[in-house]
């Protein structure tokens, strides 16, 4: 057995730290928030429960629900039942449900003509199934060859793009669908048709990254500037409270946002420095809004809107439907602001965006809302971008054969933008590292 330092507190990073402390070695993580879980933690409002990043849980999340099980909370996750979902189209909200085709063919969002063309997707997904693997992304190398929004418009047509896919995938990944890849896109529509059930844990998805991190030995506010190897160990430095300090393992496991790496990490090989300094992350803006009493026009779970509506919002989801989140009768609500608003409003105060949020709404059929108070989150990085080209590259790093000694690495960025491609990612890492700890 052997000590191994985790660079990261996140969901990847404190799952691969719970693995390895399980099988007996001696781990330590290094978080630079004054509080573990990264993206996956919840929040206390007065009485209201926000989640900082990660939304759901699916029912298909196997490996998450395999450690919540083994940590003893796995009852506490929560099905959200069959919540609907809506997107506007001409001042007017569509109720869809993607898990029943015949509810599909009776929306009036899509012509018929549409609807027809939309069947050629499934068709798709079957024809390329061997290669879209949501837990293996780089098995769909092959097919990583234009953007979603080509991708697609090629497939099933202008009409179901734009009134349908382009907005869904917008404010599921709060971005454009020009920056991603029609390859990644099929691996999530492959997702989103297999055993897609929403659920939560009661009380808030932080529930996960609490539990792995009171197993653990975790040192918070500490930011790493560098991370070094050699075949005998790793150094870590790092600065707290002003000052600096180090820490030398047998090994070490960097889960930071892969963007961030190359900056930290000075000793890469130059296949896996060549592929850190390819790695894209957007920025975000999530503004939950906390009102007295549920709004009678958000029956939904969530909400997308189109570009063509002009708003400032990718989508709305309706957190109030998650168990044990708000007070009896409260509602909670959290928009997600598009690329442009974002760079508009980084540096505006929270009480500006919040205000640009409600002025929003009141051009939809939502309404006026009256919130009680507004908390932003602002994340930069917040998601990978799997763009075109991405895949590949991704694949060639899985395989290199000249790797930096007594290291791994895990991330979203690795597997997908999900909690449980993060979880998974910090799982596989857990097992390279226990392997070069054995040899």
């Amino acid at each position: 057995m052997g000590s191994v330092v985790v660079v990261g507190g996140g969901v990847a990073g404190l799952t691969c730290a719970w693995r390895l402390s399980r099988a007996g070695h001696d781990v330590e993580v290094l978080e630079r928030e004054a509080a573990p879980g990264g993206r996956m933690r919840s929040e206390d409002h007065g009485g209201y429960r926000i989640e900082r990043g990660a939304q759901f849980l699916t029912r298909g999340y196997h490996n998450l629900h395999a450690i919540a099980d083994a940590l003893g909370i796995g009852g506490s996750i929560r099905s959200l039942g069959r919540p609907r979902d809506a997107v506007l189209r001409d001042g007017r909200l569509h109720e869809l449900d993607f898990h029943a085709a015949g509810h599909m063919l009776q929306s009036r969002l899509l012509s018929g003509r549409a609807k027809g063309r939309l069947l050629r997707l499934p068709i798709e997904l079957l024809r390329q199934r061997k290669y879209l693997d949501p837990l293996h992304p780089e098995r769909a190398a092959c097919l990583d060859r234009e953007n979603l929004a080509d991708g697609l418009r090629r497939l099933v047509g202008d009409e179901a793009v734009e009134y349908l896919l382009a907005p869904v995938f917008s404010s599921r990944f709060a971005t454009e669908p020009e920056e991603l890849s029609l390859a990644f896109g099929l691996i999530v529509l492959r997702m989103l048709a297999g055993d897609f059930q929403l659920e939560a844990f009661e009380g808030g998805n932080g529930a996960l990254t609490r539990a792995l991190a009171e197993t653990l030995r975790v040192r918070c506010g500490c930011r790493v500037t560098s991370v070094e190897t050699e075949t005998d160990g790793a150094r870590v430095r790092y600065e707290k409270g002003g000052r600096s300090g180090s820490v030398f393992a047998d090994a070490v496991v960097v889960a930071l946002p892969g963007s961030l790496v190359a900056a930290v990490c000075p000793k890469l090989t130059p296949e896996e420095r060549g592929f850190f300094e390819a790695v894209r992350y957007n920025r975000g803006t999530i503004v939950h809004l906390l009102l007295d009493r549920r709004p009678t026009t958000l029956p939904y779970y969530g909400v997308a809107f189109l570009r063509r509506e002009g708003l400032d919002l990718y989508g709305l989801a309706v957190d109030h439907h998650k168990p044990g989140v708000v007070p009896h009768g409260a509602g909670l609500v959290n928009g997600v602001l598009n690329q442009a608003a974002t760079e508009r409003l980084w540096d505006a105060s929270d009480d500006e965006v919040g205000n640009l949020v409600v002025e929003n709404l009141t051009r939809t059929p939502v309404g006026r809302l009256a919130p009680v108070d507004c908390v932003v989150h602002r994340w930069d990085p917040m998601l990978p971008q799997f763009g075109v080209g991405y895949l590949p590259r991704l694949a060639r790093f899985s395989q290199r054969m000249n790797r930096s000694p007594r290291s791994a690495f895990a991330g979203d960025y690795l597997v997908g933008s999900t909690t449980e491609a993060a979880l998974t990612s910090g799982m596989r890492a857990a097992t390279e590292i226990a392997d070069q700890l054995r040899t």
